[in-house]
């Protein structure tokens, strides 16, 4: 006998009109009216409030947002009616395409000029500027106006009914819609930048947004009406297109990126002055005193090295040989090489010959960076060609000794016909796409930052850089030895302030046999001892305290240190606090000045988290790493089972105060300046949030929380106002807490917690039942 177990009409009217529903509508609608608030450029102020609510709610827009309320509701309370098509092929590709294009003709910049002459580089502005402007095709007005939403939401509706109802030729349509809209968007910009009279060149990355975002559409429209499959497996096809050729697809993306690194990126001179692309740089230092590799650069060589690393690796991937990936990933390093010393001659010549362009790496496009970013793919993708050929040359050697060791027989009816390698193993192991992307993620971090703006690479070394120091140093005591430290900050503050003392900047001098350490540089290991004592100080009279008790103690703490420092006037400077030297380096021929450019700055910081890092993930797994964890889990149980409680908790606070003073000392030398106020409470708890929603007791995830919360202040200064900013925060933060409570990369074991071993559809924790608690 079989129960059907579908919904009924009569359940679904339960659910749309019963009480838990009208509370579940409630809130929804009054999610809207939130997000209503939040959605646009109307605020009040302290003294007149009413401002923003007036000109979010009292306007037609809020029906706008309401009906997204009532959309949210809809989908939750018929959930088990739409989860089966939400799984099904292209459902990801079109929700990834919407955003892309959303966030493209909403946030993005579409021509930079403009910016200096109405404020605002944004598509609505494009949309208002072209409204006055004659000479346009025809398309384009149309395509700022109404067009281009237009297609989006066409795109949506096709692709909806080629999911829903299986209708290949609507799949087929969207794949068009997208590529036409791709297709106007790239027109429809270039004929704005063609009629503007606006000075200055464009820079903007809304129409490359704009071009990815409708090319995935229509690949979600392919998908869906190519595919017949009732589920879609995103991981098994990930893992099909690395099997089949393992890199081919870093491989394509590099030389399309490559392309256009070469073609329409520039490399010099980039600003107001002048553009110069690769082909017009080559002209520009024509004759001038560049080095000859750079001369031959740009006459043939830096094509010849394209095109050959790109056909190498293509060839290397395709035919998975080990030996053409060696050479395709040596020729690639080499190629990063001769770019950055290209690079490192016209910026040298440009900066003596010509003062206009400015000084040294400051006078450079982002092309060059680009294209020493795309041979860094092609080494990573070779990276994957030798790794699968290990793999493959390891399981048929597994294989060998297996059938030597039974004497060359079979098992009863096993089958004769040899097995194909991509059956004996997995063709990419987790380890050889781990060193491809370390290879890409270190290129990443080497030739990113230049092509940022001065305010995106002080935010990146004076912010970012540093919170994750200090992320990664209380992830040791909160994520993995599971201690609530909230006065973390003291640590931070004692490194700045040992910095500053051992330079001579206090009050206080240090003693004469220590002048010859007045480099900031020579400051690092004493700040560490210093604050390794001092997490001793806090950690000995504390390690009976557990919980509430401990947090309350290192609250104290961080208080006491700041109080300390203000009053400490004859030591500590007081309130005014300390000035440090920005420090350099004399060793032999060697002679390095940090000053105010963040770029050196940046590259010290990146040997330090390499060098945190390595330190890090390779304690983790030690025998004091475990003994954390037990900690963590149950300490008196850990405490029975061997475990030194009092020194394995004692080492957890010494050892994350030791990655503090390395922030400290960095803090303290690059910005040149700090006083007490900086050290508040207000700042540790920060840190602690950035570890929680990264995901505590995970290294990568600590890191990933930092770098996210500290970068989003700063790119919400350009796309909502000042006073909602703190609501966009809150509002992801607390998105985070409901959809993913592990955090935004959590550790295996605290997934594992909240989701079981098999995992789960739901971020969310299941109730038990009451029957089965025990």
């Amino acid at each position: 006998m079989t129960v059907d177990t579908r919904p009924t009409a009569r359940s679904f009217a339960g659910d749309l009109f019963g009480k838990a529903s009208m509370q579940r509508l409630a809130a929804c609608l009054f999610g809207g009216i939130v997000l209503a608030l939040m959605v646009g450029n109307q605020h009040g102020t302290q003294d007149d409030f009413h401002v923003g609510i007036t000109g979010a709610i009292f306007k037609p827009r809020v029906f706008l947002f309401l009906l997204i309320g009532l959309v949210i509701f809809l989908l939750m309370t018929f959930w088990p009616l739409v989860a089966p098509y939400v799984s099904r092929p292209g459902t990801y590709p079109l929700g990834a395409g919407l955003l892309i294009v959303i966030g493209a003709q909403t946030i993005m910049n579409w021509y930079d000029p403009l910016a200096d002459s109405a404020g605002s580089a944004k598509f609505s502005a494009v949309r208002t500027a072209v409204s006055n402007v004659s000479g346009l095709s025809g398309v384009t007005e149309p395509f700022f106006s109404w067009l281009a939403w237009t297609l989006m939401i066409v795109a949506l509706l096709l692709c909806g009914v080629a999911i829903i109802a299986r209708i290949r030729v609507a799949g087929y349509l969207t794949a068009v819609v997208g590529v036409a809209g791709a297709v106007l968007a790239y027109v429809a910009h270039s004929d704005v930048v063609d009629v503007s009279t606006l000075p200055g060149y464009d820079h903007s990355l809304g129409m490359y947004g704009d071009i990815l975002g409708f090319l995935v559409l229509a690949g979600a429209g392919m998908t869906a009406a190519r595919t017949r499959a009732e589920v879609a497996d995103t991981r098994a096809f990930v893992r099909t297109v690395n099997g089949f050729r393992p890199g081919l697809v870093l491989a394509v993306v590099g030389l399309i990126w490559g392309l256009l690194a070469y073609t329409t990126a520039g490399w010099f001179g980039t600003g107001a002055q002048r553009n110069d692309s690769f082909a017009d740089s080559r002209s520009t230092f024509s004759g001038t005193g560049i080095s000859g590799i750079a001369s031959q650069y740009f006459s043939w060589l830096g094509w010849t090295l394209l095109l050959g690393c790109a056909a190498l690796t293509l060839a290397a991937t395709y035919l998975r040989h080990q030996i053409l990936g060696w050479v395709a990933g040596i020729a690639s390093l080499i190629a990063v090489v001769l770019t950055f010393l290209t690079l490192k001659s016209i910026t040298g010549v440009a900066a003596d010959q010509a003062s206009q362009y400015g000084a040294r790496w400051k006078n450079l496009g982002a092309g060059g960076f680009a294209a020493c970013m795309v041979f860094t793919i092609f080494a990573g993708a070779a990276a994957l060609v030798i790794g699968a050929a290990h793999d493959r040359a390891q399981a048929e050697k597994k294989e060998r000794a297996d059938t030597r060791a039974s004497g060359g027989g079979k098992a009863p009816g096993a089958s004769t016909k040899k097995l194909p390698v991509s059956a004996m193993v997995e063709t990419v192991r987790t380890s050889s796409m781990a060193k491809a992307l370390l290879i890409i993620g270190i290129g990443f971090a080497l030739f990113y930052p230049p092509t940022l703006t001065v305010t995106w690479q002080n935010t990146l070394v004076s912010q970012i850089g540093s919170f994750v120091l200090l992320a990664i140093g209380l992830n040791v005591v909160v994520g993995w030895a599971g201690l609530l430290d909230l006065g973390y900050i003291a640590f931070y503050e004692v490194g700045s302030y040992t910095t500053a003392y051992m330079t001579g900047r206090l009050p206080v001098k240090p003693p004469n046999w220590l002048h010859a350490f007045h480099s900031p540089l020579w400051s690092i290991p004493f700040a560490i001892v210093i604050c390794m004592i001092a997490g001793v100080l806090l950690g000995a009279p504390t390690l009976r305290l557990r919980g509430d008790y401990l947090a309350i103690v290192t609250l104290g703490f961080g208080e006491i240190v700041q109080i300390l420092s203000i009053n400490l006037k004859h030591f500590t400077g007081g309130p005014q606090g300390p000035t440090v030297p920005h420090p350099h380096l004399h060793f032999g021929g060697l002679s390095i000045t940090w000053g105010q450019d963040n770029l050196p700055y940046w590259y010290l910081l990146l040997i330090m988290l390499i060098i945190v890092i390595v330190l890090f993930y390779r304690l983790e797994g030690s025998r004091l790493g475990r003994a954390w964890a037990a900690i963590r889990e149950d300490e008196v149980a850990a405490q029975a089972s061997g475990v030194n409680t009092v020194n394995v908790k004692l080492l957890a606070f010494v050892i994350g105060a030791s990655t503090s003073a390395l922030a400290g000392w960095f803090f303290a030398t690059q910005v040149g300046y700090f006083d007490p106020t900086l050290f508040t409470l207000q700042a540790s708890i920060l840190i602690v949030a950035y570890v929680v929603f990264g995901g505590m007791g995970s290294l990568q995830g600590a890191m990933a929380g930092a770098a996210v919360l500290t970068w989003l202040p700063q790119f919400l200064k350009d796309q909502v106002p000042v006073e909602d900013r703190q609501m966009w925060i809150g509002a992801l933060v607390l998105a985070m807490m409901i959809f993913r409570p592990a955090g935004l990369l959590p550790a295996k074991r605290r997934k594992a917690e909240l989701e079981g071993l098999e995992g789960s559809d739901s971020g969310e924790t299941v109730a038990v039942p009451r029957a089965g608690a025990m």
